[in-house]
């Protein structure tokens, strides 16, 4: 692959895991506030882990652009 289209790929997947952790927070929130915090006490772990995902995508991606020193 070039190196352009693996930087677009790279781009692609980090605004992915960006938009998936919005939405997994969102979600979140709106069941914890509808059915109870005690219920739910693991389901934060979703939007902390696909935050994660983001940082690292966001990482390789920097990491990327410098070693292609674009």
């Amino acid at each position: 692959m070039k190196s352009d289209n693996i930087l677009k790929v790279t781009r692609a997947a980090e605004w992915f895991w960006l938009a998936m952790t919005i939405a997994f927070t969102l979600g979140t929130v709106w069941i914890i506030f509808n059915e109870g915090f005690e219920e739910n006490k693991f389901l934060p772990a979703i939007p902390v882990l696909s935050g994660l995902w983001y940082a690292i995508r966001r990482i390789f991606r920097k990491r990327l652009e410098r070693d292609l020193g674009k």
